[in-house]
């Protein structure tokens, strides 16, 4: 794909960077029609795989759970001194895993309470939004600085854009 270069020619008036507008609104649109067919043609390729894979998932799911039913039935005779099984086609077996299962919305006082406080994790970062109230003499203590620049926008006036459509298709 060709790389899009920009022409280097000059706005030179209030009418031009009002017909500027019109064709960014313009071509924003397009954009819009664009995205809306692609994630529709997405949608339904994603629809259409889910389906044509559900019965593929499905057997997956149930030989799974034969090949788990098997290797709990006879545990103490596969797994006497090793916890994975290796066979041609792959692999079975019991993996050891440890979770922590906190039970009521009290563990963290608990901890503090006895002075675990290692087995509490804090993200501490300062509230960038909540500091904005503060004056400027505040933030200089806390050595932050408010910053203000100018910032250029433009937006497409869309409904105006979508009237001139509907003027000039009608």
């Amino acid at each position: 794909m060709a790389k899009y270069k920009p022409s280097t020619g000059k706005i030179e008036s209030i009418e031009e960077v009002n017909s500027a507008l019109k064709t960014i609104g313009l071509l924003e649109h397009e954009l819009d029609l664009i995205d809306a067919k692609s994630n529709k043609e997405i949608s339904a390729i994603k629809e259409r795989a889910a389906k044509d894979g559900e019965g593929k998932r499905k057997q997956i799911a149930e030989l799974a759970a034969k090949i788990g039913a098997f290797a709990e039935y006879n545990r103490d005779e596969l797994f006497i001194d090793k916890k994975t099984i290796e066979l041609t086609f792959g692999t079975f077996g019991f993996r050891k895993s440890t979770s922590i299962s906190i039970k009521t919305k009290t563990t963290v006082g608990l901890l503090e309470k006895l002075g675990l406080t290692d087995y509490i994790r804090l993200k501490k970062e300062a509230d960038k939004e909540k500091m904005a109230e503060l004056d400027d003499e505040t933030l200089a203590q806390v050595d932050a600085v408010r910053k203000v620049k100018d910032t250029f926008f433009c937006e497409a006036n869309k409904e105006e854009v979508n009237r001139d459509l509907l003027k000039s298709a009608g």
